[in-house]
């Protein structure tokens, strides 16, 4: 049998099968460090065996190995009939792979034995970065750690006075510790980092304080209600949370102790018969392990009969004003002990209750008719003494008439072309907010002071038959309806046509040329106009005309143009010589 040993000191033993040729089998390898292996190995038994080879290579086990660095030299080490060879000055920081050949007295060498790998010994480098040493911590903290290697970092452990806590595969490296539970003092934090191969990088300690939990309980009184008259046997009630737990909780009446328990929350029957009349302030207190204490609320209450009434006087609107649309009406309420609630009422009946001050509510006087309104509050307690204010009249005047709006342009049944003005007349009791104008249903326009008008491009139109309205808005919303007017719309779109009757050749002799044109459209001609050479020589009203015009010899463009009234052209062009 054959054995590798290596600096870790584990023997990796390899078997030889006997071949015709020599042939060598080494075992697989454990892991081991690369700075200085031992190989052993069992003795061929092969009649002409001359020697051994060994062979070695770094970061790879690809065949033939060439490697080199060692201080025996390159591979292969031929080692004679030994059966055993050391091999060192390695690089530790690399994974080297080994084999042996055996060799005859011609130098004819077997196969390589199977393949040992010998991992690479660098060990990682850890280090905690967070928190800092002699850092106060409390609560949940991320313990931060910083790793480095070689070939790669497998996993980091968390280590908290030497007690593993995590292990993380991958980077950031962080272990949220919950130091809620644990007592005040200091706590030692390391880690350790792993690679593939095995290797182990170990940090320094990292010393904190853990300042323990310093999160106060959160404590409220939950029984009798505040401002509330209370008599004989009344139920205190009180409830308390704490982020890690409540050890006792205390209820404190005018600042005397009055019940103690070890539970989060407490219920008591308080006997107010023994109590002194008058206010009580109810106040709990509730303690947790470290000692944190939180406090509730005070609650006040009231212990006895109250037979005094609330205080309570309307405060808007005024007496004698005029309201409109929605109103705010308010209230001044106060009590020797507290309001409970206060009620408002409109001609005697009520229109809003409210719990808590300021006491308002808004009034929409647009849901009743015009005319003149009482208005009135009552204010309670928790005895149920009532207060009565007194007695606000107002004015209710809210604009209820449409505005009346007419079109006055144009006028029903006229054609139009054109940029036309519609027009509209609008008058209201109040005043006139805006005119909206619409042709044929559809809004166009919106104007809001007058006169009120909308340019109407008709061009954009089809022509045709076209019903056009207002409509008139006044600030409280009213809105009225225009009659319709209906229009026609025209626009002439079809230019002339034109015809040059004379000259009727390109070519004349003579210092004169007679130029006679006619003209037609489907409206009517407005004007006709004739230019020679770009100049204008001859204008006529008339759809046709003739006229001489005196030209010098050589090349001329004739060129006339006949108009609508809707300004369309119509254009013939002639070009003549002249010699």
């Amino acid at each position: 049998m054959v054995v590798v040993k290596g600096k870790c000191g584990r023997r990796l033993p390899l078997f030889l099968a006997t071949l015709h040729v020599l042939f060598i089998l080494l075992a697989s390898a454990a892991p081991s460090f690369a700075a200085s292996v031992i190989l052993d190995w069992d003795p061929s038994t092969d009649a002409d065996l001359s020697g051994y080879k060994v062979y070695y290579q770094a970061d790879s086990a690809a065949i033939p190995f060439k490697g080199t660095g060692a201080t025996q030299g390159s591979a292969p080490i031929d080692v004679a009939n030994t059966t055993t060879a050391t091999v060192d000055g390695l690089d530790p920081a690399r994974s080297y792979f080994f084999a042996v050949t055996a060799y005859n007295s011609v130098g004819t060498e077997s196969v390589y034995s199977n393949i040992i790998e010998i991992p690479e010994a660098v060990a990682p480098i850890v280090t905690i970065s967070s928190p800092l040493a002699s850092a106060s911590v409390s609560g949940t903290v991320p313990v931060t750690a910083s790793a480095s290697d070689n070939v790669g970092v497998a996993k980091v452990e968390f280590y908290i006075n030497g007690a593993l806590k995590a292990a993380v595969t991958a980077a950031p490296y962080v272990y949220s510790w919950n130091t809620s539970a644990l007592p005040p003092g200091s706590y030692t934090l390391s880690a350790k980092a792993y690679d593939a191969a095995g290797n182990v990088g170990q940090s320094a300690g990292v010393a904190v304080k853990v300042a323990g939990d310093v999160v106060p309980p959160t404590v409220s009184v939950t029984s009798p209600t505040a401002n509330t008259a209370v008599t004989g046997s009344v139920t205190v009630s009180a409830s308390a949370t704490d982020n890690v737990g409540v050890t006792k909780t205390e209820v404190y009446d005018n600042g005397t102790l009055a019940f103690v328990s070890n539970q989060s929350s407490v219920s008591y029957a308080w006997d107010t018969t023994r109590a002194a009349s008058g206010t009580h302030a109810l106040v709990a207190k509730a303690y947790d392990a470290a000692g944190n204490v939180g406090q509730s609320s005070t609650v006040v209450v009231t212990v006895g009969t109250d037979a005094t009434p609330p205080a309570v006087a309307l405060t808007s609107p005024l007496a004698g004003s005029t309201v409109r649309g929605a109103v705010s009406v308010s209230a001044n309420a106060t009590d020797a002990v507290g309001v409970t609630r206060v009620e408002f009422y409109v001609q005697g009946a009520i229109a809003a209750t409210t719990t808590t001050a300021p006491y308002s509510f808004t009034w929409n006087t647009a849901s009743v008719a015009n005319g003149s309104y009482t208005l009135t509050a009552k204010a309670y307690d928790a005895a149920g003494n009532i207060g009565r204010s007194g007695t606000v009249t107002v004015t209710v005047s809210n604009d209820k008439t449409a505005p009346s709006v007419s079109l006055t342009s144009p006028v029903a049944g006229t054609k139009v072309g054109g940029t036309v003005a519609v027009t509209a007349a609008a008058t209201d009791n109040v005043g006139v907010g805006k005119v909206s104008f619409f042709v044929n249903g559809v809004l166009k326009s919106t104007d809001t002071t007058a006169p009120y008008s909308y340019s109407w491009t008709t061009t954009a139109f089809a022509n045709g038959s076209y019903t056009l309205t207002a409509k008139a808005y006044d600030a409280a919303g009213n809105v009225g309806q225009s009659g319709s007017v209906t229009v026609t719309v025209y626009n002439d779109k079809t230019a002339p046509t034109v015809t040059l009757l004379s000259p009727t050749s390109s070519y004349f002799k003579g210092t004169s040329l007679a130029v006679k044109a006619s003209g037609t459209d489907n409206v009517g001609i407005k004007k006709m106009l004739l230019y020679i050479d770009g100049v204008l020589k001859y204008t006529t009203t008339y759809s046709s005309f003739s006229t001489s015009v005196a030209l010098a010899a050589g090349q001329h463009t004739i060129v006339v143009k006949a108009y609508d009234a809707a300004n369309n052209v119509g254009t013939v062009t002639k070009t003549v010589t002249l010699y």
